[in-house]
């Protein structure tokens, strides 16, 4: 078990921690694991109370969430599918709450998957900057210590043949891409040694590369900040929100935690220029999921914390109501999906069609036909993996094939 008085003050001693071997003792778990509920309570109730119990442990700093029964194994469950089971294992070690060995050996080995992919894109940085490419790594900072399923990498190049000047020092095999990936220019491969696979777009992104102004946005604001004492390049946040409204509910089924954090985070903040966010959206197409999802999340926010995320100036500006409500189930937040996607699916080829841009139209014409063959992908029985070029890449590309 892990002892809170392990704990040091840097982040980067505390991954030790959480990386290190479990100590064992009987008094400390005695003293500080919660106890289990007073009350039975449905699975669905208890799964939306830990979730927000969540909520309240990473945005809330000053106070500890209220109540301590907490049901190990569903905690762990939900931190781990949306993404912020690093921070969750942070926030209680700094509490002095003693994690359970399966939940440690969990963290351990989610920080374990998290370092193999900071190596990775440490390493095809360096080879991009050599060959003069430009790139970025849009969304993979944005909730660390956490970080995603997957490596997405932008690249302003729409060629499918760079890839082969970035993999050349890697042990890659690609993996088979979906209708919608090959619409959208979209190559993914299973790296050796690492994982989580690598996901490249070349110079569109979108669920059918429908959005192929705003990377070139992405790239030219990109700026450098240390990371535990790492330079990286990322997005700023405000276009980091702008892209949450572009893929977070467009061609999605549900919300997860560590993104529902991001943005509480962002806004929270107060320094959000909101007459950028906002004509930036609506320049490239992503007004209508932006106010989607903005209300999704404030609905959440007064949920968990009894007010309103977004001041009332910031709401008058956005169409925050006739999206319905957003629900816990099923581990993640969920809305209604049919009437959603088909509202921004009208409202998107209609504004393609008004401004003219015939091809952003011709590629949403193909979003039903992308939607039907994912739907039948999930429904099919799953087939044996194709064998992978490469000894050290084949485990991992069937582990990666598992995990789509």
């Amino acid at each position: 078990m892990l002892q809170a008085s392990d704990l040091v003050t840097s982040k980067r001693a505390l991954m030790r921690v959480v990386l290190g071997e479990p100590a064992h003792s009987s008094t400390a778990r005695a003293a500080h694991r919660p106890t289990p509920p007073a009350q039975a309570a449905t699975d669905q109730d208890t799964a939306l109370r830990h979730a927000a119990w969540l909520l309240r442990l990473l945005l809330d700093r000053r106070t500890s969430p209220d109540g301590h029964d907490v049901d190990w194994d569903m905690l762990l469950e939900i931190a781990r599918r949306n993404g912020v089971l690093a921070r969750t294992a942070e926030r209680l070690l700094v509490r002095d709450v003693a994690l359970p060995e399966p939940f440690a050996e969990a963290v351990a080995h989610e920080q374990g998957r998290i370092g193999a992919m900071l190596e990775l894109i440490h390493q095809v940085s360096r080879t991009c900057e050599a060959a003069g490419l430009e790139f970025v790594f849009p969304k993979a900072f944005q909730d660390y210590p956490d970080m995603g399923d997957d490596v997405d990498l932008l690249l302003l190049e729409r060629s499918t043949r760079v890839d082969r000047r970035i993999l050349a020092e890697l042990d890659a095999a690609t993996l088979g891409r979906d209708l919608g990936g090959r619409i959208a220019g979209t190559t993914t491969y299973a790296v050796s040694g690492c994982p989580s696979p690598l996901d490249v777009q070349h110079g569109r992104l979108g669920v059918v590369g429908e959005h192929r102004t705003f990377p070139l946005v992405l790239l030219q604001h990109r700026g450098r900040r240390l990371l535990d004492g790492t330079e990286v390049t990322e997005p700023p946040v405000a276009d980091q929100l702008v892209l949450q409204g572009l893929q977070r509910v467009w061609g999605r089924r549900q919300i997860l935690l560590c993104d529902v954090v991001f943005t509480i985070s962002a806004i929270r903040r107060g320094t959000l220029d909101w007459e950028y966010v906002i004509g930036t959206a609506r320049q490239h197409g992503g007004f209508q999921g932006l106010c989607c999802y903005l209300s999704y999340v404030d609905q959440i926010h007064r949920d968990v914390f009894g007010r309103p995320l977004l001041a009332a100036a910031v709401r008058q500006r956005l169409v925050l109501r006739g999206w319905g409500r957003t629900r816990f189930r099923a581990g993640a937040y969920r809305f209604p999906v049919l009437r959603v996607n088909t509202r921004l699916y009208l409202q998107q080829l209609v504004a393609r069609l008004a401004a003219g841009d015939w091809e952003g139209a011709g590629r949403i014409c193909l979003l039903p036909l992308v939607a039907l063959a994912r739907a039948a992908r999930r429904l099919a029985p799953r087939r044996p993996p194709p064998p992978a070029a490469g000894v050290g890449a084949r485990p991992l590309l069937v582990a990666a094939l598992d995990r789509r």
